[in-house]
């Protein structure tokens, strides 16, 4: 992705696997509070490599109910801090933080549909 974010279209329950992706992430999410939490459950960020090392959207960890952040480069917060808009536990896991290409597999839908052939 040349720009922008991974956009998580609050209140709505669905699911999301972002895998084997680079991103310049110079994007912002949007929308009202009060439409619902910024993420569903169940996200899973693999493999990810950001350019311009912004956290924001990606590094989910620490705000995406039962989430996974799976080998993602290093990042750093800016001035758009998110925390955890709805009550209970988080459920989340950050692995191989900093490591994008040591997962295995790279590219998690691939890896499906080899298994499907």
């Amino acid at each position: 992705m040349h720009m922008g974010t991974f956009d998580t279209h609050r209140g709505m329950p669905f699911a999301n696997v972002r895998t084997e992706i680079t991103v310049n992430n110079n994007g912002r999410h949007g929308g009202d509070a009060s439409a619902g939490p910024l993420y569903g459950a169940r996200f899973t960020h693999w493999n990810v490599t950001v350019t311009n090392a912004r956290a924001g959207l990606v590094k989910i960890d620490t705000i995406a109910p039962y989430s996974a952040t799976v080998g993602i480069s290093e990042v750093r917060e800016f001035d758009q801090s998110d925390v955890p808009d709805f009550a209970g536990p988080l459920h989340s896991r950050l692995e191989a933080y900093g490591a994008p290409t040591s997962v295995r597999p790279s590219n998690l839908y691939e890896a499906q549909r080899a298994l499907s052939r």
